[in-house]
């Protein structure tokens, strides 16, 4: 339920932001056109990706929202890792087009107007500026994280045409324009990277980044009856959800008490680690006949077992 809260108010808050990214391709585009500007058509272009990103991105937390089912026993959470990575490879599309645009500028530089250039960035600064700033309460989540870095990609571009456009005005070098589309290039290329190395390590179950599996343990092992936290796996299932799986090693004296410690286990897993689903094995050196809950490490024998041997030895 706080997941689909989540989601929810992500989703609302990604609506406004698409509705404003698409106030800031009118003017970027109109602007670009009037004053000859590449870095503004080229920003125009990374705008028009982050029109189909938020909308994506819209849809993705609109199905993450969805229940679990009998065949997707873990729900639509990873709809959204899906959704980051195809926005990745647009950004990769806009990049090859904007620097093989700035590469012909710069054989066939053209007139630019610096003035109308700035004018139109400080528009699209303020915009991207706003958008930022209303969607960064939810960037936990790694849908509205990729959406996020699109907007941060324009501001900073807008600022840099701001920069260029004045530069044109006061010096006249028109070079400038191309050679801020290609930094342009690079920042996008950058965001790009790090949405898909972030999808990548979910999509591949490695362990969240912000986690060391050997602080998991030592918090665990604090609990009273717990000696040991082996064959630990740590994952994410989407960007807002954590998984682990272990084996738990208990006293002996403590193997009835197995439901009170993993209750302790569990609680201290979700506040310091924010890890919420968990399948947890119990372990012990010594089985007693009815032990429910134990299962013993290799190499050490049930009761029974021994009492068997033993049994079997003497007769012998």
């Amino acid at each position: 339920m706080q997941l689909a809260n989540v989601s929810s108010r992500a989703a609302a808050r990604v609506r406004l932001a698409l509705l404003l990214t698409a106030l800031v391709l009118v003017v970027e585009v109109v602007g670009g056109l009037w004053a000859h500007s590449l870095s503004l058509l080229s920003d125009a272009g990374h705008v028009a990706t982050d029109l189909l990103v938020l909308a994506l991105s819209t849809f993705a937390l609109g199905q993450i929202q969805r229940p679990a089912s009998a065949r997707r026993t873990f729900g639509y959470q990873r709809v959204g890792i899906l959704i980051a990575l195809v926005n990745a490879l647009l950004l990769g599309a806009v990049v090859v087009g904007i620097v093989i645009e700035a590469i012909r500028r710069l054989q066939h530089p053209g007139a630019v107007q610096g003035g109308i250039m700035a004018g139109t960035a400080v528009v699209g600064l303020v915009i991207s500026l706003l958008i930022a700033r209303y969607l960064q309460p939810m960037r936990a989540d790694l849908t509205v994280r990729s959406a996020l870095m699109h907007i941060w990609g324009d501001a900073w571009a807008s600022g840099g045409i701001i920069v260029a456009g004045l530069l044109i005005a006061v010096t006249g070098w028109l070079a400038i324009d191309p050679l801020l589309s290609l930094a342009i290039a690079v920042l996008i290329a950058w965001s790009a990277w790090r949405v898909v190395a972030a999808g990548v390590d979910i999509l591949l179950e490695s362990t969240p980044p912000d986690l060391q599996t050997d602080r998991v343990v030592s918090a665990v092992k604090r609990v009273p009856g717990v000696r040991d936290l082996h064959d630990l796996h740590i994952w994410s299932l989407g960007a807002q959800t954590r998984a682990m799986s272990a084996h738990l090693l208990i006293d002996d004296q403590r193997v009835t008490q197995a439901q009170d410690i993993l209750a302790e286990v569990r609680e201290v897993l979700a506040h310091e680690f924010e890890i919420e689903h968990t399948t947890i094995q119990f372990e012990s050196l010594v089985c007693r006949p009815g032990d429910v809950f134990c299962v013993q490490p290799d190499g050490h024998p049930h009761l029974d077992d021994a009492h068997d041997r033993m049994t079997r030895r003497v007769a012998g």
